[in-house]
């Protein structure tokens, strides 16, 4: 278990809906409140371990044995079954001959050590030519204790036995059923390939009497035989060099219609001399893989390429041979398989095109191929690295249907949820995550994916759903105690935010009641400790909030420094406002003075000042508010919090409406934007001094505030509300110059069709260009604008109409009553009558209605008393 907390993120509400709304409250808490179960899902280590299970099978030990390693090194979130990953880890070491490392990362298992683990044990040894050990470690394992994928090995370790015993007709048959016990097609050509360098490893050589028959029968058919046994016996006593030469000079006799025999000698001498850059093995291996006639060997030679061939120009030469290979025509007898290998090769090299081209191209072009699994896991990990989740899911599930029930379709059930997740299609991972707890993995925690599973609920907003999940997933043993906090932790904090206090508290209530079983992680107490002491202060119960915060320090030992100061300091600040929830400001302003001074560097203490501010505030003491968030900003340059109390400060400042209010106003917003140029809160503060600078008079420098918003936010998505301001700067000025009153113009019209402003503005926009022209003498249309544009658009429309919020059917009503007044003045008084009725049958606000009724009457000649 390892849980991870993120760093508490600065949370700001958009200035333009709650433009003095508070922060909230320093917490020792992640990121948005959420706790994650490790710093990796089990997804995303079910798709490193799916890729190095298809690396392994591809023939890439070297690869799949990095793959294994990083996932069971410490810190690495696996929390599955480490002794399976322990098992695949070992193989993939000891076909890469790091027969050393594989035994210690065998022996490194503290659990039962059963038929796998004997099975592997007794293949290193074998290997490794410690046959005596080797039978000791096999000899009370029966191929039937096996799961289905071993079984090949445990044939193919006997063929080994009989190999080392001069058994050779034994081994021949053994050899035989390995390759007939494997599941798949790869899994047989790693047979053919491992079988082939066991014959390289048998025991006790004559090495004279190898060299004699192959002397004697020189030149002759009969011979070819003799001179790779030779050269085999050569290669087993430490000659490699003599070896190579042995079967160099023997591909140079051999007659060009020996194509077995050219095969044969050609796959012996790479595997003799390897297929490292430069070398004849190499060279052997490429030219059996494009001129030679027998498949089987034709895929041995392509993973031996294949492993030698990882990183650097080997990589680079390898996939250039590669592409001449698959464009030839007629096409490649193992052409699937070198579409396999092009795609696995580019995967390495992170060329993702290139990747997912050829894995489509060997599904398309081979539908029946039994590398289609293989092909898909290409493209899942390729889109999955992409972080194009959606595909990599759509993807993973392909890949399960071509799969049999098992290991590797079970674990791709967990990938699938996990793309989901990752993709923000919370439900769908939901789903997947039900699916995955039905066909769950070996290797991974049932509480992993439990805890997943609720998150995906609460992530989707269905905190009902998720808190009914909860409750029976805490009757599973499966799902421990410090899995079911931590998920209780995230549903509290989620339910908070969405303004359930009352079922937050409830719930946090009701883990930490006496009796109630406690989780193991200390830290996990104490957070849930203190979220309780908040959520009574939120739910208005400052009289139990301060004794629970009041009583939380001596519950703090045990946990980290770190932790346990961010608690007790946020504990103090939680008791200080309960304080003045309780009409004890004098006791809360000195426990916040304390609290700086115990803790002079701690979130708290900055967001104390914040506290402070909102009481003066409620005393209407707004100068001494402004001047406490100023103190914030200057004794506390580097806190996510002082850009905020600048901004809040400057609002404070705007709100005395004098000019000098104003010009302090727009100083502390160059302050803020000059410290924090990168911060959030730039746009919003650059868009309050356009608006300051047009209530002091300065519509040229407002213009250049907007307008700077303008190029450097296009995207943001209050910019319709800068254009408005800016439309409003350039009308302003249009007395002076007539270029301002085109711009004006232009802005508001652009505004009234465009689909990102709401409603509200777009009618705001229409009323004002309709005044516009009707500034300018064009009464026509004005009056085209405010019933097209506006009333027809807007409020005639049911479908917009109910989307109009108070700000909307402000400017509604006035854009009806101007044009009753436009159409009054242009002698059409029942058109007039018609206007001011839509006031009265629109409702748009009470004071709009009386008004109207009041005019009608007044045009009838029957004022109203």
């Amino acid at each position: 278990m390892r849980p991870r907390f993120f760093v508490c993120l600065l949370a700001v509400v958009s200035p333009l809906v709650a433009a003095e709304a508070p922060l909230f409250p320093p917490a020792p808490l992640s990121s948005a409140g959420a706790v994650a179960r490790s710093a990796h899902t089990p997804g995303e280590l079910l798709a490193a371990e799916t890729a190095a299970d298809r690396a392994l099978a591809l023939g890439l030990p070297s690869v799949a044995s990095d793959l294994y390693l990083r996932l069971l090194a410490p810190g690495s979130g696996f929390d599955g079954d480490r002794s399976a990953l322990r098992l695949s880890c070992a193989t993939a070491l000891m076909e890469y001959g790091r027969l050393d490392e594989a035994q210690r990362v065998l022996d490194a298992e503290t659990g039962p050590r059963g038929p796998a683990w004997k099975l592997r044990a007794a293949l290193i040894a074998a290997n490794d030519r410690r046959i005596e050990q080797a039978r000791r470690e096999i000899a009370d394992v029966r191929v039937d204790q096996l799961p289905g994928q071993d079984r090949g090995w445990w044939y193919f370790l006997q063929g080994m036995l009989a190999d080392a015993a001069n058994k050779f007709d034994q081994s021949r048959d053994f050899y035989a059923q390995a390759i007939q016990h494997a599941a798949t097609e790869l899994a047989r050509v790693r047979f053919d390939l491992a079988r082939e360098q066991a014959f390289l490893r048998r025991g006790e050589v004559n090495l004279d009497a190898l060299r004699a028959n192959a002397e004697r029968f020189q030149g002759q058919k009969v011979g070819y035989g003799a001179i790779k046994q030779y050269a085999i016996g050569l290669y087993a006593t430490g000659h490699q060099g003599e070896a190579v030469g042995q079967l160099q000079r023997l591909l140079q006799s051999l007659p060009h219609v020996e194509v077995n025999e050219v095969d044969e000698v050609r796959l012996l001498l790479g595997m003799i001399d390897g297929a490292t850059q430069g070398s004849a093995g190499r060279d052997a291996l490429f030219r059996l893989l494009e001129n030679g006639h027998d498949a089987g060997r034709q895929r041995i030679a392509l993973m031996l390429l294949a492993q030698a061939s990882t990183q650097g120009v080997a990589a680079d030469e390898f996939r250039s041979r590669l592409d001449r290979m698959i464009a030839t025509q007629p096409p490649h007898p193992i052409l699937d398989y070198l579409l396999l290998a092009r795609a696995e090769s580019a995967l390495l090299a992170k060329d993702f095109a290139q990747a997912e081209d050829d894995a489509r191209s060997l599904l398309d072009r081979f539908p029946g191929s039994q590398l289609r699994a293989y092909a898909l896991g290409v493209l899942t990990n390729a889109t999955w690295e992409q972080r194009r989740y959606r595909t990599a899911a759509d993807y993973a599930e392909k890949a399960r249907a071509v799969l049999p029930p098992g290991p590797a379709r079970s674990q791709l059930g967990v990938v699938v949820a996990e793309a989901w997740y990752r993709a923000g299609d919370y439900r769908s991972a939901a789903d997947a995550y039900a699916a995955a707890l039905r066909e769950l993995p070996p290797d991974v925690a049932p509480g992993q994916v439990m805890f997943q599973r609720v998150e995906s609920e609460i992530d989707a907003g269905r905190l009902d759903q998720a808190r009914t999940l909860l409750d029976g997933f805490a009757r599973n043993p499966s799902f421990d105690i410090d899995d079911r906090w931590q998920a209780e932790w995230n549903l509290a904090r989620s339910l908070e935010a969405a303004g359930r206090q009352a079922d937050a508290l409830s719930r946090v209530a009701a883990l930490l009641a006496p009796g109630a079983p406690l989780p193991n992680d200390a830290s996990l107490r104490a957070r849930m400790a203190w979220l309780r002491a908040r959520l009574s202060l939120d739910a208005g119960k400052p009289a139990e909030a301060f004794k629970l915060a009041s009583g939380l320090v001596p519950g703090l030992e045990g946990i980290a420094p770190d932790l346990k100061s961010t608690i007790a300091s946020s504990a103090a600040l939680i008791a200080a406002q309960a304080e003045f929830a309780l009409n004890r400001p004098d006791d809360a302003l000195a426990a916040l003075k304390k609290l700086r001074a115990d803790f002079p560097h701690s979130d708290a203490a900055v967001y104390s000042m914040i506290a402070e501010a909102d009481y003066f505030l409620s005393k209407d003491r707004s100068v001494d508010a402004q001047q406490r968030l100023v103190q914030l900003a200057d004794e506390y340059k580097d806190s996510p919090y002082a850009p905020y109390a600048l901004y809040r400060a400057a609002l404070l400042a705007e709100r005395r409406g004098q000019d000098a209010s104003f010009q302090d106003a727009n100083r502390l917003i160059e302050q803020l934007v000059s410290r924090y140029p990168t911060s959030d809160l730039v746009f919003y503060a650059r868009l309050k001094q356009g608006d300051l600078l047009r209530k002091l008079n300065e519509f040229d420098l407002a213009q250049r505030a907007y307008e700077y918003l303008v190029r450097n936010y296009p995207q943001h998505r209050d910019i319709p509300a800068v254009l408005l301001s800016l439309a409003d700067c350039h009308a302003a000025q249009a007395g002076t110059n007539p270029e301002h009153a085109a711009r004006a113009l232009e802005i508001y019209e652009g505004l009234i069709s465009r689909p990102d402003a709401s409603a509200d503005m777009r009618v705001e926009a229409g009323y004002k260009l309709g005044a516009a022209y009707r500034r300018r003498g064009d009464l026509k249309r004005a009056t085209e604008v405010w019933w097209q544009d506006v009333v027809s658009a807007f409020l005639v429309n049911p479908a917009h109409a109910a989307s109009l919020g108070a700000r909307g059917r402000s400017w509604m009503a006035r854009t009806l009553f101007d044009l009753a007044d436009l159409l009054e003045r242009q002698g059409k008084p029942d058109e007039a009558r018609r206007a001011l009725t839509l006031v009265m049958n629109s409702k748009l606000s009470t004071a709009s209605v009386e008004l109207a009724r009041a005019k009608i009457a007044q045009a009838s000649g029957n004022p109203r008393p």
